[in-house]
């Protein structure tokens, strides 16, 4: 069931009311309660905001079920047992260990400027040190 704003809305004034006739029997002043209605009134836009966003839907809920076999990579050598194919461990095997970290953090979703100032190198290296790899596993899969 999708989130009603209107419905929420008129319960929420309705709850902000009588909040503030409580507090004005307690004597509390108007500028507290001013500024108690400004700071609920936020909260109120930020769950809106939250709700209207991330509800989640029968299919939406299977789409994002955790995956509980998948292994976590964390290191170079969980990269490389991680890798299935004969051909390519063996050549990542024999890879130099520069370029093995940057493929490493490409998977973890460093961005080329953060392996750059991770690895001092420049992103231009970065980038030509990626397409040789990839050139040099497409010779080696053409060899096939």
């Amino acid at each position: 069931m999708g989130y009603n704003h209107a419905k929420a809305l008129r319960k929420w004034h309705k709850w902000k009311e009588k909040e503030e006739k409580q507090l004005q029997h307690l004597g509390v002043e108007e500028q507290v309660i001013k500024q108690l209605r400004e700071y609920d009134w936020n909260e109120f836009k930020k769950e809106r905001l939250y709700l209207t966003r991330h509800i989640l839907t029968n299919e939406s809920f299977f789409l994002n079920r955790p995956i509980y076999d998948k292994k976590e990579i964390n290191n170079i050598r969980d990269l490389l047992d991680s890798i299935q194919d004969e051909a390519l461990f063996f050549y990542l095997s024999k890879t130099d260990t520069v370029t093995l970290r940057i493929i490493l953090l490409r998977l973890l979703g460093y961005s080329t400027k953060e392996i750059s100032k991770e690895l001092n190198l420049s992103c231009a290296a970065i980038y030509k040190r990626i397409n040789r790899l990839k050139k040099e596993l497409f010779e080696v899969d053409v060899k096939k």
